[in-house]
């Protein structure tokens, strides 16, 4: 028989891995709609211009034709289909939405990461005030516990703050482009050559520790307050600290910020947060506010946080212990058939012994250390263990 392999990039997902993924999604999905989130499931396959806002070649994105020649691709993310979602149907905001979902993007090869990811998120559209961001944080602990994930760090950052910077020190775009791209790189050398041009600049000493500006909450706050921020600057970094501040007081948690990194995507507009846990470099929350989500769908823009949350990575964790319930079982024939449907409206916790024969069926409740049962000449249940 010929084998047909994977393509690369998938796996089949079965046993203990799938039990425990099925349990990681059902515990998040009942915290949500207990917080009475609307869940939302959109297509695999959208059309290419609702990821407007991505470089799909460089997201290596599956992309084919549909029968009218338009091109689609499978979904790289689960954001902006909400937002296409929400632009095509007239549902009365403020909304709090959620959703779980996979999505795809071709991985590097040799990188041994998966094309296939799994993913869950809020989406809370309509609200501008920053109680929004508070309900993410407090999300994020509630999940936190209920998954049994110890030693979480919430790192803190905003969308504005490196171009809050930039746009104080220099009006030249293809520059401030240039320091950010090697400051999020930290590629020091070529960003120290930057800004060597602000030398005289009262914001130059900010400069110099810039790349280095992350760490716990106090360690930050500490060497910021030795060197001069730009005035915007400064009032975000405001903002970031009063939402430290609140985030401090949730238990079993730690708080830190790092005002050097990117967004996780283009679309973000203020405050942003990632949850790692200590030891892994990923993160398994990620999100912040964007009030332009539907820029590229309609006039009118609507403020919306969120956050998503990798399911994989959760399931990879392995902190939450499952196990097989051991079921006794029930020998039966199959002119027996109505009777066994009663028995197991008494006995919901029985299990269907299919081997042929009686002899069959005790070594197998032998091998699964369980007991066996079966209808006698009465219709009820015989040890025959």
């Amino acid at each position: 028989m010929h084998k047909v392999n994977l393509p690369l990039g998938t796996r089949d997902e079965f046993g203990i891995r799938a039990r425990r993924k099925t349990k990681v999604i059902s515990l998040i999905e009942q915290e949500l709609q207990a917080r009475d989130y609307m869940k939302v499931s959109t297509p695999l396959l959208e059309y290419q211009e609702v990821f407007a806002d991505f470089d799909l070649k460089q997201l290596r994105t599956y992309q084919l034709l549909d029968h009218n020649n338009e091109t689609v691709v499978l979904r790289p993310d689960l954001t902006l289909p909400i937002a296409r979602f929400l632009s095509a149907n007239n549902l009365k905001l403020p909304q709090k939405f959620y959703y779980v979902g996979d999505h795809f993007k071709i991985a590097p090869l040799l990188s041994g990461r998966y094309n296939q990811l799994t993913q869950a998120g809020v989406e809370m559209v309509g609200y501008g005030s920053s109680k929004a961001e508070c309900e993410c944080l407090l999300l994020i602990n509630r999940l936190s516990n209920c998954l049994h994930l110890n030693d979480i760090q919430v790192e803190l950052g905003d969308a504005r703050f490196v171009d809050a910077v930039l746009a104080s020190i220099t009006s030249n775009e293809k520059l401030s482009k240039k320091i950010k791209q090697a400051l999020y790189q930290k590629n020091l050398p070529v960003y120290q050559q930057l800004i060597k041009r602000f030398e005289a600049d009262s914001v130059m000493p900010f400069l110099k520790i810039w790349p280095r500006l992350f760490g716990s909450f106090t360690a930050v706050s500490q060497q910021l307050n030795k060197v001069e921020l730009p005035t915007a600057a400064k009032q975000i970094f405001a903002e970031i600290t009063q939402f430290a501040s609140w985030a401090q007081r949730l238990p079993n948690q730690q708080i830190m910020l790092d005002l050097s990194t990117a967004p996780p995507q283009d679309y973000y507009t203020g405050l942003t947060f990632k949850v790692f846990m200590k030891n892994i470099s990923d993160y398994l929350f990620s999100g912040g506010r964007y009030d332009q989500l539907l820029k590229n769908f309609q006039s009118q823009l609507e403020p919306a946080v969120g956050m998503g949350i990798d399911i994989d990575l959760l399931v990879d964790l392995e902190t939450l212990i499952t196990r097989n319930k051991k079921h006794d079982l029930l020998f039966f024939e199959p002119d027996q058939l109505a009777t066994v449907a009663q028995i197991f409206q008494k006995y919901p916790e029985l299990e269907l012994s299919l081997a042929d024969d009686l002899r069959h069926a005790q070594r197998n409740a032998r091998n699964l250390q369980v007991k066996l049962y079966r209808l006698n000449a009465k219709g009820e249940l015989e040890d025959v263990t």
